[in-house]
């Protein structure tokens, strides 16, 4: 019974260490004070496809070039990154719980590396408001609405004026915890998104070219 324990304190403190929001940069708000918001990631949100300009840095690595995304069923999308030479990047097949990697340019094909965009990804492309009773706090330095999904380790930044979410926070694993930012949230698809990954030193922005 005691090692239980020890393992359930253990797991708690060893999944808020992961967070990459601190609580102590949040205010909590009393429950039943607040309205619970309904959202979902905009490529959820009547999306069929989309062209990017892409760059990527890792670990002090620079690559650019074009990303297409395509929804290819309610539970699948495609994403390909590629220069504007032709030379491709990634090809991956992404699914709500797992990926498949179609082709990855050589120098970028580690397992463990893949399997941590695979997560980034998977946050971005599928997350939405269906993960129970989330906790409102207010960011101490911003003022704006925060609102934590406990059982799905998911932070969210609703905006209260559209709904719109503009930055989604979540993590599975110390090395997989990510800060995602839309920008702007005044129109119906994001111009500007950015995947920050501080653990492994990733940095995967994109800027819309079309849809």
């Amino acid at each position: 019974m005691k090692s239980l324990l020890y393992l359930n304190i253990f797991t708690i403190i060893f999944l808020t260490a992961c967070s990459p929001v601190k609580k102590s940069q949040l205010a909590s708000c009393p429950k039943g004070s607040y309205k619970v918001p309904s959202w979902k990631s905009p490529f959820l949100v009547t999306f069929e496809k989309a062209l990017f300009h892409t760059t990527l840095d890792i670990k002090g690595n620079h690559l650019s070039g074009i990303t297409i995304i395509k929804r290819t069923s309610d539970t699948s999308f495609h994403f390909t990154f590629a220069n504007e030479i032709g030379i491709t990047y990634l090809d991956l097949d992404i699914l709500k719980d797992t990926f498949h990697p179609l082709y990855i340019f050589e120098p970028m094909n580690k397992k463990s590396f893949l399997k941590i965009l695979a997560y980034d990804l998977k946050l971005l492309l599928f997350s939405d408001s269906n993960y129970g009773n989330p906790e409102k706090f207010i960011q101490k330095s911003t003022g704006k609405e925060v609102f934590s999904y406990p059982g799905m380790n998911l932070f969210v930044w609703p905006d209260s004026e559209t709904g719109r979410i503009t930055k989604l926070a979540g993590w599975t694993t110390p090395f997989d915890a990510a800060i995602i930012g839309f920008n702007p949230v005044s129109d119906t698809f994001p111009s500007h998104i950015i995947i920050s990954n501080p653990r492994i030193k990733l940095s995967l922005e994109m800027n819309l070219l079309g849809r």
